[in-house]
């Protein structure tokens, strides 16, 4: 009998009588749950490791949530998976925040230009650009809303690279010399 595959976001949603119609399932989103049965459908997570990576760094940055990374595989909650995401990344966010001290209120643009250099130099530039007209179209005296605030201590720009990367040390040298 020929193998019957499936490519999806989710494995959740199919059971094991499925299994008639679809023997095997590749997915790309990192919720694999199982069923009230304690059935685990037949799959593969195959796509957006950016994904997995982005949760799994939540899920360990988070005290609550820590215990849930396990191995090669989170744990999720699939009713409840947006709401433990957004209470993480704020308690990561404030903690940053606290860490660099830059104020609740402050909008804060970060900036990955990359840690290689060829990726810094295809794009500093351009990134600074941004930054530039991004501030002075929304903060005072610039800007044409009377409601902009004033660009110290309301604005902040993030940087980020690995320290010590090729990245880092173009960025430095960019810094330096602009």
């Amino acid at each position: 009998m020929p193998q019957r595959h499936i490519f999806t976001r989710f494995v959740r949603d199919f059971k094991e009588f499925t299994l008639k119609q679809v023997d095997f399932c590749h997915y790309t989103v990192p919720l694999n749950t199982v069923n009230s049965n304690g059935f685990v459908f037949p799959s593969e997570y195959v796509g957006q490791y950016g994904i997995y990576d982005a949760v799994k760094h939540v899920y360990n940055s988070s005290s609550n949530l820590k215990g849930l990374v396990q191995g090669d595989h989170i744990l999720a909650n699939t009713k409840y998976f947006s709401a433990d995401m957004e209470t993480a990344i704020n308690q990561i966010r404030d903690k940053f925040r606290n860490e660099h001290n830059i104020d609740k209120s402050a909008y804060s643009i970060f900036v990955s230009p990359g840690n290689e250099k060829a990726e810094v130099e295809f794009c500093l530039e351009n990134l600074r650009k941004g930054v530039k007209e991004f501030l002075l179209k929304y903060s005072n005296p610039t800007s044409l809303s009377h409601k902009a605030l004033p660009l110290e201590n309301n604005f902040v720009t993030v940087l980020s690279v690995h320290e010590g990367s090729e990245g880092a040390a173009l960025v430095k040298e960019y810094l330096a010399n602009n």
